[in-house]
């Protein structure tokens, strides 16, 4: 089982937004966005719990899924492969009453006040990865399954399903909550002939790990900022506060607003700048972006990290961890105190 990351967009996304000047003309469009990546990843967390349900011995389970076919990047949700078929669910989370259009295959709400807001249509979402799953099935050599998809809703209760009645459209892979069951067991039903051995399934599965392939993302030229829309320096731990910069006074970083004190606050500083800015520093620009008084200063705290490098003396580069370690440590000491405290929205809200 692949397991289900928090995305590394939705990190990026929460960085930028806590790192970004403030005041800057950017944060209402950053905010917005970022809450509808809080919502993707609750309902693609929910569906995770619901798919852990399922009888491990039968299906692989991968979550967060990113292949590459001929250049083009595609990310499925959850993918579930048996011995009978192979299954996409693509996870939605949104609140209110959803309307199908089947004329121009568009999702829309309708808010309370009225209002309309048109999503793209999950369905036609779902068909153009089950077409990119199936090309890239074939030019490995593993198109020896029966593909089929389903769209899942978080939410049965906050999440109103509407369609025009005169208007005949198959809803057959469409389900909300714990219908999903029903859907997977449908799936066992059509798909009854056994294609592979579970040799094969390993196979398949091995192959699908080694290729996933996030797709690399420069936060700062997704939302047109650049270099100097970042303030430079180690920010006051202190929530109330968030001072930039910190001062560095024998070995500690000290906040000149509320007098907080930090010991290693210039490693989130440098992780901020290796995942937003660029992923290499040299001693001369670590100096700089820290607000450090001296070179020596400097690389004592650069090796003390343990980068990678290249080049010699003053040509030396550091280089950032890798992408893995990298989220890794933003996950554990920013994101999952945010999930702890709850102060995300659970869903697309009109």
């Amino acid at each position: 089982m692949k397991e289900l990351p928090i995305p590394q967009r939705l990190i990026l996304t929460d960085i930028l937004k806590k790192f970004l000047k403030r005041h800057h003309p950017k944060h209402s469009e950053i905010d917005k966005d970022l809450a509808k990546r809080w919502a993707g990843y609750w309902g693609e967390r929910a569906l995770a719990n619901y798919v852990k349900e399922l009888p491990q011995e039968k299906y692989l389970i991968f979550h967060d899924l990113e292949l590459q076919l001929n250049g083009i990047h595609f990310q499925i949700d959850t993918l579930l492969i048996c011995q009978n078929f192979v299954l996409i669910i693509e996870a939605k989370n949104i609140s209110g009453t959803l309307y199908f259009d089947n004329v121009f295959n568009q999702l829309l709400r309708i808010n309370p006040d009225g209002t309309e807001e048109s999503f793209e249509d999950p369905r036609v979402q779902c068909q153009r990865l089950h077409s990119l799953l199936r090309r890239w099935l074939v030019k490995n050599g593993l198109n020896m399954l029966p593909i089929d998809h389903l769209v899942f809703f978080k939410s049965a209760n906050k999440t109103i399903l509407k369609s025009n009645p005169n208007i005949r459209a198959d809803f057959s892979k469409v389900c909300k909550g714990r219908d999903l069951f029903n859907k997977i067991e449908d799936c066992d039903r059509r798909y009854k002939q056994v294609k592979i051995d579970l040799e094969k399934i390993n196979e398949i599965g091995k192959l699908i790990l080694s290729q996933h392939s996030p797709k690399k993302i420069n936060i700062l030229e997704t939302y047109g900022l650049l270099e100097k829309d970042i303030p430079s320096g180690v920010m006051c731990p202190n929530s109330t506060c968030s001072q930039i910069p910190m001062d560095y006074k024998k070995g500690k970083w000290i906040c000149p607003k509320c007098n907080t004190i930090s010991k290693n606050g210039h490693f989130e500083a440098l992780l901020v700048h290796f995942l937003l800015i660029k992923p290499t520093i040299t001693n001369t620009e670590c100096q700089s972006f820290l607000h450090l008084p001296t070179k020596d200063i400097t690389q004592k705290i650069l090796l003390s990290l343990n980068l990678q490098t290249t080049g010699q003396t003053k040509k030396r580069m550091y280089h950032q961890w890798p992408n893995p370690e990298s989220y890794f440590i933003l996950e554990e000491n920013h994101i999952k105190p945010i999930l702890c405290s709850k102060k995300v929205p659970p869903c697309v809200s009109p």
